[in-house]
């Protein structure tokens, strides 16, 4: 706001006054996003480097068992906060994204009336700032889901099957199995896949939903 203040002509220094609290806001919520993605990243590759040492104990079965429900106790909460801060987060990325827009189409409409100047670089500066938000939201959320999901997947696969048991081998499946039914998505309460398709999700979202209705439909008419 102070760069505004010296970039924008038009701009005095108590007019900032009224944007400090939707700066706050703004750098709260993706922090405490952050933080939250952050978390259980951490956690899904702590449970990933422990995994190896579980199997090589006597018990190897009961041990995985134990961090597959761990595992599934953790994507769960990783989807659970996708819906329960979905309409925040979704009027959160909308915001971003319109002020990215708007910020934008203000810098290019200057610079084609007007030419270059300061002001321009001020809404740069505001496009940056916001796009540096939604990019922190989007990335954040897909390295977690990345670290819970394909890289945990992957150390199962690569376990040596010859050096185990049979019940060990069947955890092994049963843990795959889970993997497979219950991704670590962080999701916007079916608006949005966050991301970083974010913006491709909406419409992957829609069409899911739209295959679950035919899904359930057929099942419906099968039943009668």
């Amino acid at each position: 706001m102070l760069a505004q203040v010296y970039l924008q002509p038009d701009m005095l220094l108590w007019h900032s006054f009224g944007y400090y609290h939707i700066l706050a806001m703004l750098n709260c919520l993706c922090s405490l996003w952050f933080i939250n993605c952050t978390a259980k990243g951490r956690v899904a590759g702590w449970l990933a480097e422990d995994l190896h040492l579980a199997l090589q104990t006597k018990d190897s079965a009961r041990k995985l068992a134990e961090f597959r429900e761990m595992w599934v106790d953790l994507s769960h909460m990783m989807q659970q906060l996708g819906k329960a801060y979905s309409g925040m987060y979704a009027l959160y990325c909308l915001l971003v994204l319109l002020t990215t827009i708007v910020a934008t189409y203000g810098c290019l409409t200057e610079i084609l009336d007007n030419g270059l100047s300061l002001k321009q670089a001020g809404l740069f500066i505001i496009s940056f700032y916001c796009l540096t938000l939604l990019f922190i939201i989007c990335n954040e959320a897909h390295v977690a889901s990345r670290k819970m999901g394909p890289e945990f997947r992957e150390r199962l696969l690569n376990v040596n099957l010859a050096s185990i048991d049979s019940r060990t081998v069947e955890e092994i499946n049963m843990f795959l199995t889970a993997i497979d039914q219950n991704p670590p998505i962080m999701n916007l309460n079916g608006y949005a896949n966050v991301n970083r398709k974010l913006i491709t999700s909406v419409e992957d979202a829609q069409r899911g939903s739209y295959s679950e209705d035919a899904l359930h439909r057929a099942l419906e008419a099968v039943h009668n």
